[in-house]
């Protein structure tokens, strides 16, 4: 009786994850409602609505439920999510253990309200993005990245801040900088005036 429900739930997935590679044709941001759906029917954690999700990530499917995706979020295409490591099951063979149960673990992954993760990226297991940050294209990154941090390259490094990115593409855009964000930036010492909005 297991095998059916087992099969039943395979196929499940197997329709899922095809409406959700096909759900940009009917319009891009359609696969982030089928994602969510499908996503969260699975487990998977989503506090609040993401902006994007790409019909093109691939989610770790070892346990969907260790991964929370936040309010605003944008995941790009070719984003790849990890929350397994069964490396060293594969090594120990190296030095003469072998097992039947595998060696390595799971760790979760989340990604806090309005983060934007660039296409290409790598993401961990045990990987915390906070609130507001920028992950750039193609970066592999781990571990706890604070909240407003530019994060590029392989290994990921933290290369700026996105409260100033964004202040200051405002003030060459002609566009006030809301209260919060000067209040922030007048702040921060050395920093030139920024036009504040009302």
């Amino acid at each position: 009786m297991a095998r059916p429900k087992g099969i039943l739930r395979k196929i499940e997935r197997i329709i899922g994850l095809i409406a959700i590679k096909l759900a940009p044709i009917i319009r891009p941001s359609f696969a982030t409602t089928v994602a969510v759906r499908v996503y969260g029917r699975w487990g998977m954690n989503f506090v609040g609505n993401p902006n994007y999700l790409s019909a093109r990530i691939n989610f770790d499917g070892t346990d969907y439920g260790l991964i929370e995706i936040h309010e605003g979020v944008t995941i790009s295409s070719y984003v790849r999510v990890l929350t397994h490591d069964w490396s060293l099951h594969t090594i120990a063979k190296s030095v003469g253990h072998f097992s039947e149960k595998p060696i390595g673990g799971t760790r979760g992954v989340c990604i806090g309200e309005y983060s934007f993760v660039g296409t290409g990226t790598i993401i961990m297991p045990g990987t915390r993005i906070g609130r507001g940050c920028v992950i750039g294209a193609g970066t592999v990154v781990r571990g706890t990245i604070p909240d407003y941090s530019i994060v590029i390259g392989s290994p990921g490094r933290i290369t700026g801040d996105s409260r100033r990115l964004i202040a200051s593409k405002f003030d060459l855009m002609g566009i006030d900088v809301p209260p919060a964000l000067a209040d922030y930036l007048s702040n921060e010492p050395s920093r030139r005036q920024i036009r504040s909005g009302p």
